[in-house]
């Protein structure tokens, strides 16, 4: 191997190594930065894990009073579905009844 073949192997090995501590550098000094970013999401999943389900009723109770009033009440569809049939069905087995004298 010539001088010069040694010369340029020796120079790319010294880049490379500067280019890999560089990174090296940046990452464990950006370490701290992520750890803290860790910190506070775990911090805000865990608030969110106090606000329980009967807070958040509340809450939804409260605007809908606001929007709707307190002549109206929300229902979920599939409840008004559930009582639609329950009347058809009353309605059909009051029409088969036969009147008593």
């Amino acid at each position: 191997m010539s001088d010069i073949e040694q010369a340029i192997r020796d120079l790319i090995e010294e880049q490379v190594s500067s280019v890999v501590d560089s990174h090296v550098e940046d990452a464990l000094s950006n370490h701290g930065d992520f750890s803290d970013l860790q910190y506070k999401v775990e911090d805000l999943e865990q608030k969110i894990d106090e606000v329980n389900d009967d807070s958040l009723n509340l809450v939804v109770e409260h605007i809908v009073h606001k929007l709707i009033g307190d002549s109206k009440k929300v229902m979920s569809k599939s409840y008004v579905e559930d009582l639609h049939y329950e009347i058809t069905k009353l309605k059909r087995e009051l029409a088969n009844t036969k009147p008593t004298e």
